[in-house]
């Protein structure tokens, strides 16, 4: 049995916006010395962020070592008979 499609047919209104008109500026908000130095500090904090970020992971997975291998050690059957 085949099934039915209905026949409503979806349309997206195309809107054009204008976001703004081209061209240059006279005058510069960023000189090329700031725009650097910006540069440098975002670039040296996305390295503090990342390197933080992978010291806590390792932290994490030395602990997480640490602790099964304190499991096995305490494990009833791995104990020796004394």
């Amino acid at each position: 049995m085949a099934r039915i499609q209905p026949c409503v047919k979806y349309t997206i209104p195309n809107v054009l916006v204008k976001m703004g008109v081209g061209g240059t500026s006279t005058r510069r908000k960023w000189t090329p010395e700031a725009l650097v130095a910006a540069m440098d500090e975002f670039i040296q904090r996305a390295d503090r962020d990342i390197e933080e970020r992978r010291a806590s992971r390792d932290r994490v997975l030395r602990a997480r070592r640490n602790l099964e291998l304190r499991m096995w050690r305490t494990l009833p059957l791995f104990c020796k008979p004394r």
